[in-house]
């Protein structure tokens, strides 16, 4: 094996400390063999320790298991990827002409379009999703369909949809039956009130005092659960999934785990989507995963299939970024001599005067302001939906009317001003997101 349990436990302990995260669980494939450890508790108040089975919120990584239950319907032939998708699902999803022509195929590469942000609790019964689909009917489009990338939660709260209707099952029923059980997943679930009868990670948050406490209780609403707000499961879980996608056979055959890795619309910061899977070009082989966060929690799977290599990471607060970065990275450079992360870009002009940058740009779910300074430009931006604190923070130019940013640990988060939509109107793509200038009045 690459990395020794000891060792592994060592590296896990000390990265937990040094990020400051209450509990941290990590698992790694590597030539058929996998291993895992974990440090830490799952929560700081009850104190009860981590283990590598324990469950957590693995969020958008929930996004790569509903593209895969949609790739098992197209192999099974009920389902065309390339064919308009809004009869099977029933309702008329978003605004306006192209409510009616994506494709499945768009929805699980995030280019449909559709305004992706909309964080609507239809309930906690099995109707939530028909509801759910019906809601979204108020969307907007902020770009046509096929056109430009633009990550939809609503997307993949459609896709669950679609699911539900050509299985004749709920989603978290299909989800069990077509992916969990046969992975050897057995204690993963969507439902929190099952998951309590288990380790189960409570998220967390820095206090007044600079510590960890634990996060406000939010009920996240069953509706998005095919989008990633409702799966808990271990690290071991999520490496048994990258092995069924390495090995490929046992959810989906190889070529369609193949398919599903291939880059279908590149992004600013010269990284691809696929098909459920964020793709990072390497020389020695494209690495292919997903990282998600819910209110406190936050996790990472990434693989190189070419070298039969997967991380798998879990941890419940603190700075997970930076815990991902002591752990992973090494792994990855030893077999593959690269890390899983966009190469940052060379600051460069900007091709034209930072004035014309400035205004108020936003979509469903957040307002983005934009001024210039001197050298640079300023961002602040505010939750329109969810209860979380403003941000402002400088960007500064690397050309081609993009800039860069540092959030957290990243350095490299990168923004990018979009041609004009079809109606001559600017976009700017911040998070993964269009965002729609919009005029304001004085």
């Amino acid at each position: 094996m690459l990395v020794s349990p000891a060792d592994l436990e060592e590296r896990v302990a000390e990265a937990r400390n040094e990020a400051g995260v209450p509990g941290l669980t990590v698992a790694v494939l590597y030539g058929g063999h996998q291993i895992a450890a974990a440090a830490g508790v799952l929560n700081v108040d009850t104190r009860v320790e981590a283990r590598a089975s324990s469950l957590f919120q693995v969020g958008s990584i929930t996004k790569a298991f509903t593209a895969t239950l949609v790739m098992q319907l197209a192999e099974e032939g009920r389902l065309d990827l390339d064919a308009p998708v809004s009869p099977v699902i029933g309702a008329d999803v978003g605004r306006g002409p192209f409510s009616g022509v994506f494709t499945a195929r768009q929805l699980m590469a995030h280019t449909t379009g559709l305004d992706g942000d909309l964080f609507a609790d239809t309930g906690r019964d099995a109707d939530a999703l028909a509801k759910y689909a019906v809601v979204c009917g108020q969307l907007e489009f902020m770009c046509e369909p096929g056109q430009a990338y633009n990550y939809s939660n609503a997307g993949y709260a459609m896709l669950g949809r679609v699911v539900e209707i050509l299985r004749g099952a709920s989603y978290d029923d299909a989800l069990r039956d077509q992916i969990l059980k046969c992975i050897g997943a057995g204690r993963a679930t969507t439902f929190a009130e099952a998951a309590v009868f288990h380790r189960t990670a409570t998220g967390h948050v820095r206090g007044e005092d600079g510590r960890q406490v634990l996060a406000p209780p939010i009920r996240l609403p069953r509706s998005l659960g095919p989008a990633g707000f409702t799966l808990h499961c271990s690290v071991e879980d999520l490496i048994a999934f990258a092995r069924a996608h390495i090995d490929g056979g046992s959810l989906v055959s190889p070529e369609a785990a193949a398919e599903m890795r291939k880059p279908a619309i590149g992004l600013p910061d010269g990284t691809s989507w696929g098909l459920g899977w964020k793709i990072i070009p390497s020389a020695d082989g494209d690495f292919v995963g997903h990282d998600g966060g819910t209110i406190g929690q936050s996790a990472s799977l990434w693989m190189s299939p070419k070298h039969g290599l997967a991380v798998a990471m879990c941890c419940n607060g603190g700075r997970g970024g930076l815990a991902w970065e002591r752990i992973a990275y090494p792994i990855f450079r030893e077999v593959c001599g690269d890390v899983p992360r966009a190469k940052p870009q060379a600051h460069a002009p900007a091709p034209r005067a930072l004035n014309l940058y400035e205004g108020r740009y936003d979509n469903a779910g957040v307002a983005v302001r934009i001024r210039a300074e001197a050298d640079h430009l300023v961002v602040d931006v505010e939750q329109k939906q969810l209860s979380q604190p403003a941000m402002s923070f400088a960007l500064h130019s690397i050309g081609s009317d993009r800039f860069r940013t540092t959030l957290g640990d990243d350095d490299n988060v990168v923004m990018a001003f979009m041609e004009p939509d079809a109606n001559g109107v600017p976009q700017l793509f911040y998070a993964g997101r269009l965002h729609r200038r919009r005029e304001e009045s004085r």
